[in-house]
């Protein structure tokens, strides 16, 4: 529970200072969600689910950002999927609906701000710390998470913007698959025997300005 506190605190920090501040960004995220584990050891983007959420981004200046998100990511699969005799022979299949919870830093590699006279990009890369509230056929957990991705982020208008993004969970779970094998066994997973999960989609964003007079000194 220590773990999930942590996260929480972190959390609740975060959006209570945000609420003084003008730099805020307002956001969801609608994609697809995918697994990596003991069935699927190396596909990408294997049987994927829709995924959504929202975040609260506070932007510290034009390289540098903190996030607090909430998603929802089912995951699922299926041994019947994969062409080996074992997993062939052992038929296992699962879902699992997980409530993940973030906290990430994010770093834009390009100044990252609305200018009257152009629209700005720039990709960015984030981690952080997290916990996944795990839903399995009733049975419900938690686990703490190491939240790390990638993307670009495009203004639209002052203060409507996009995102593309590629998010990835590291777990310290074995069990997101409904299954625990030993680390020496030839059938468990790849990935330092824990199950990983992933999330790739799209975040439009609304940017809140506190103030109704703006600081000259910030250009807007």
């Amino acid at each position: 529970m220590k773990k999930v506190h942590l996260v929480l605190f972190l959390l609740f920090v975060f959006l209570g200072l945000a609420k003084a501040q003008r730099n805020i960004d307002l956001g969801i995220f609608a994609g697809t969600s995918h697994y990596l584990g003991d069935l699927n050891k190396e596909r990408l983007f294997y049987a994927p689910s829709f995924s959504f959420g929202g975040f609260y981004r506070y932007n510290l200046n034009p390289r540098y950002a903190i996030k607090a998100a909430v998603n929802y990511v089912p995951i699922q699969g299926n041994d019947a999927d994969f062409a080996n005799d074992f997993q062939q022979l052992r038929r296992n299949q699962f879902k699992t609906n997980i409530t993940d919870i973030s906290v990430q830093f994010e770093f834009n590699f390009l100044k990252y701000k609305h200018s009257p006279k152009k629209k700005t990009f720039s990709p960015y890369v984030s981690g952080g710390i997290g916990i996944a509230l795990v839903n399995q056929a009733g049975s419900f957990s938690y686990n703490f998470v190491i939240p790390f991705g990638l993307g670009a982020k495009f203004h639209l208008t002052r203060r409507i913007s996009v995102a593309g993004l590629w998010e990835f969970r590291k777990t310290f779970t074995d069990t997101l698959d409904g299954y625990d094998f030993p680390q020496n066994s030839e059938f468990g997973s790849t990935l330092h025997n824990n199950d990983w999960y992933y999330m790739a989609g799209i975040t439009f964003c609304y940017k809140i300005n506190y103030y109704k007079v703006l600081c000259p000194a910030y250009d807007d």
